[in-house]
């Protein structure tokens, strides 16, 4: 008889209980503070952030431009100014006619322009409006311009190569580009080269509606200025031609930009990767030349501005930025002093554009690198430590020294189970041991169950209490046991006769080495009826034959299964049996006894099957239970956490399941989101390669647990659909036992439904039964 006292309530309240009740209120209302002051902020600098960086006086609606082109076919829109052909600007111009004469007007300001010559009013005859052009570069003078970058692959080499040339050029950056590469941009800027607006993702204006079109131009804007305080008033529309994109050429020049075309386009971006881009012949005019230092494999580009720059400047070309063309307030500030809206979208902009890809490349390496160290480490500790056990020599007492064992059996409505439980006990080879069966309170007819079969098995005693639980009703059975060692297992749980006797054999140690305090079995799923049970026994199986048999070797195992255990009596009385303070009594309790300094160990013979939940609801309920339980288990004995008293169990075991939780907390959402940003994009890659790796690391686990305990290879195809079950569980799990912590409510113990569908294997491993009038050797 021990002094455990099941009978009594426990004195120390669940661990994360709030018996106040005011832990949550308090938390939310916290949070929607938090969730209202952000809107607030939001409310006010969003306006600002979207505003024009520059307001003409008339027609500033963001729909003026569409209504204006909408009166005249745009395909059929009169062009002025086209005298020589490399005319290099672009603006859409009213037509006023007065007294017989058309003006061409500013849309946005009234502001006459000039009068149209004779010919050119012809051709307007009664049009609304112009397309002109205008600004011709002086002759021998070349102004290269690139657009699409910056480019971390080849931007860097086009600008070494015209600062060697001494060549000034202008760049029309892309926006998520100079977000991403700012280093570049400033670069840029460093070395005298002038920058121009080509949106922030290069976009087509007739695909999206207007907010979305003045926000390309107006986000790069405030992107430029907040990353190296620069302002550009010059806009390049991406694909170019604006001509027949009248819709960018209007909806920019009513936010105060100057387009900037060009007239020598080298076409580089046809040319496939190692196609040599011829470079463009010379005539003696000036122009403006168009190539690319982005939105491809620019190779080839840089190979012909190495042969073109040298031969134009043998045929007396100088080369310019666009500043001796420009109009008076267009030429690009480099010192402008960036606003509270230009920094908070430049930071808006990195957290969606950069953050992602630092995370992902983060996630990316610390996964990679933590799970290979890790996978090597416990798969080699798990071969060594299987091989010791192989080895390993016991020279134990003849079968009627061997120490008497009471198992526990504590049941809640198992009526549909516990039969076949019962049968398999009584089959058991062991030679000294008695089955105490507690009844907790049981609605269906268990206890029935129970008293009949105790007729025909004396070895089996029960007992019945009112309902209170797992922990209480164990307890009971252990206050009413006469054995020195005590086995535990679960209503639904099926031992091979051998069990027993693997599990006890532990606790006849020579004197001189530590005492074990529990003895870890090995559980197996006893109903692969279905893909979420098959899943469940490939878990078990990696988890117990490669994890803890790990851990074993290092003494650092956290968890001795209640439905497979043997415990020291003795230990189980000083730590005060199991612990009613948690959800996982069973890891709780395991962590008690090292403690008080037993050893435990892991016992691979000990085989007992068990039935899985077969549906995914119950195996997620159970989980969130198992989980909640170890977190809670983990707070109660945080004192052990990187402690080294504790050795391999205080320094990696403890540590690394609190990582477990604490890192997909805080991480998860923003890897989804990650992820989810990176596939919409297209950038699918890394996600791919990682979870070739993840499921390769996993297979060679799983392998070796396969081999270990000479189990199914059919486990093996389980493999490629393990995440597709793992990842939703963890998340369900993990945060909702985070909400449960934090609500500090009374969390009830789930009880999955019986099927009764576990069963012992047909033919089980032969295993060597226990000798009655000889010492058994080598185990």
């Amino acid at each position: 008889m021990t002094n455990l006292s099941p009978h009594l309530p426990a004195v120390q309240p669940p661990v994360f209980f709030d018996a106040s009740g005011t832990r949550w209120p308090r938390l939310l209302n916290v949070l929607l503070a938090a969730g209202l002051t952000t809107i607030l902020v939001l409310g006010a600098v969003l306006p600002a952030a979207t505003a024009p960086l520059q307001q003409g006086p008339l027609n500033q609606s963001p729909d003026y431009p569409r209504q204006l082109l909408a009166e005249e076919d745009v395909k059929d829109i009169p062009r002025v100014g086209y005298e020589q052909g490399n005319e290099i600007f672009h603006r859409i111009d009213l037509v006023e006619r007065r007294d017989g004469i058309d003006l061409l007007k500013d849309p946005f300001s009234n502001q006459v322009w000039r009068e149209a010559t004779a010919e050119e009013a012809a051709a307007i005859g009664d049009k609304p409006y112009v397309v002109e052009a205008y600004g011709l570069p002086p002759d021998h003078t070349l102004m290269l311009t690139f657009d699409d970058g910056p480019d971390p692959r080849f931007t860097p080499q086009i600008l070494d190569l015209l600062s060697r040339e001494g060549v000034p050029a202008t760049f029309f950056a892309v926006g998520e580009n100079v977000v991403e590469n700012p280093d570049i941009f400033r670069r840029m800027v460093r070395e005298g080269h002038m920058v121009g607006n080509h949106t922030m993702s290069h976009i087509d204006f007739w695909a999206h509606d207007d907010a979305y079109n003045r926000q390309e131009i107006i986000g790069e804007d405030r992107v430029l200025r907040a990353a190296d305080n620069y302002a550009s008033r010059l806009f390049r529309i991406p694909t170019g031609n604006p001509e027949n994109n009248t819709l960018a050429l209007l909806q920019a020049q009513q936010l105060g930009y100057l387009h900037v075309n060009m007239d020598l386009d080298t076409r580089d971006w046809e040319y496939t990767p190692g196609t040599p881009v011829p470079p463009p012949d010379l005539d003696g005019l000036g122009h403006v030349m168009l190539v690319h230092d982005g939105g491809g494999d620019r190779t080839a580009t840089i190979e012909m501005l190495k042969k073109f720059i040298p031969e134009a400047k043998a045929q007396g070309y100088r080369f310019t930025t666009l500043e001796p063309m420009l109009p008076a307030g267009f030429v690009p500030q480099r010192s402008v002093t960036a606003g509270l809206q230009d920094n908070l979208t430049l930071g808006a902009l990195t957290a969606y554009l950069v953050t992602p890809n630092v995370v992902m490349n983060w996630l990316f390496w610390f996964g990679v690198g933590s799970l290979t160290i890790l996978t090597f480490l416990f798969v080699v500790l798990a071969l060594v430590s299987n091989a010791r056990q192989k080895r390993r020599k016991w020279n134990l007492p003849h079968a009627k020294d061997w120490p008497f064992v009471s198992v526990i059996l504590p049941v809640f409505n198992e009526e549909p189970v516990v039969t076949k439980t019962l049968d398999a006990l009584r089959a058991s080879d062991y030679p000294r041991f008695e089955v105490v069966a507690v009844n907790d309170g049981s609605t269906d007819g268990t206890l029935a169950v129970l008293t009949n079969y105790a007729h025909s098995w004396p070895q089996l005693r029960v007992f019945s209490q009112p309902n209170s639980g797992k922990p209480a009703a164990s307890n009971y059975g252990i206050s009413e046991s006469d054995g020195q060692v005590i086995v535990t297992l679960d209503g639904d749980t099926l031992f091979e006769p051998q069990t027993i006797r693997m599990l006890a054999r532990h606790f006849m140690v020579p004197p001189g080495e530590k005492e074990v305090g529990a003895v870890a079995g090995h559980v197996k799923v006893g109903n692969r009826r279905n893909l979420v049970a098959c899943w469940q026994s490939l878990e078990y199986l990696s988890g117990i034959c490669v994890t803890r048999m790990a851990e074993g070797l290092l003494g650092a195992i956290s968890i001795v299964p209640g439905a497979c255990a043997g415990w020291r009596k003795e230990a189980l009385v000083k730590a005060g049996g199991y612990p009613a303070t948690t959800l996982a009594e069973d890891a709780d309790l395991t962590l008690s006894l090292q403690k008080l300094g037993y050893s435990i160990v892991q016992e691979n013979e000990a085989v007992a099957w068990t039935e899985a939940p077969l549906t995914r609801r119950g195996l997620f309920k159970q989980r969130l239970r198992w989980t909640y339980g170890n977190i809670q288990t983990l707070y109660k004995h945080r004192s052990m956490l990187f402690n080294p008293k504790f050795g391999a169990l205080g320094m990696l075991t403890m540590p690394y399941a609190l990582i477990s939780v604490l890192v997909p907390l805080v991480f998860m959402p923003l890897a989804v989101a990650v992820a989810v940003l990176s596939l919409a994009r297209g950038e699918w890659q890394a996600i791919a390669l990682f979870a070739g790796f993840v499921t390769a690391t996993h297979m060679v686990v799983s392998i070796v647990a396969v081999l270990m305990v000479h189990e199914s290879p059919l486990h093996l195809f389980i493999v490629p659909f393990y995440r597709i079950i793992y990842e939703p569980l963890r998340a369900y799990v993990i945060f909702g036992s985070a909400i449960r912590a934090l609500r500090g409510s009374a969390v009830g113990w789930y009880k999955p439904q019986r099927t009764n569908s576990a069963a012992l294997p047909s033919a089980p491993a032969d295993r060597r039964p226990l000798p009655q009038t000889s010492a058994w050797g080598s185990g």
